[in-house]
């Protein structure tokens, strides 16, 4: 398992460090596949976290992005977080 942090994090959303900072401590315990999508089960539960992050996964992978404080529907144009597996 790999973690990436590709860009810059914006705390614009009172809860979002602290849901960041759990969720990278989470998918840096997690040991496999299965494990990174019990993590994201568990986070994607809790309406903060959706309004703050939007995600997704590839064939090898899972990203994280922010979303816009403007447009909540929409996400920042460069993925937050990779994570290899």
């Amino acid at each position: 398992m790999k973690v990436i942090i590709e860009n810059m994090f914006f705390g614009w959303h009172e809860n979002a460090p602290e849901t960041f900072i759990k969720l990278i401590n989470s998918l840096v315990v997690a040991k496999d596949k299965t494990e990174v999508r019990n993590v994201m089960q568990h986070f994607a539960q809790s309406s903060i976290f959706n309004t703050i992050f939007a995600y997704g996964f590839g064939a090898h992978y899972l990203w994280v992005a922010q979303r816009m404080i403007t447009d909540p529907e929409k996400v920042m144009e460069n993925r937050l977080l990779i994570v290899e597996f």
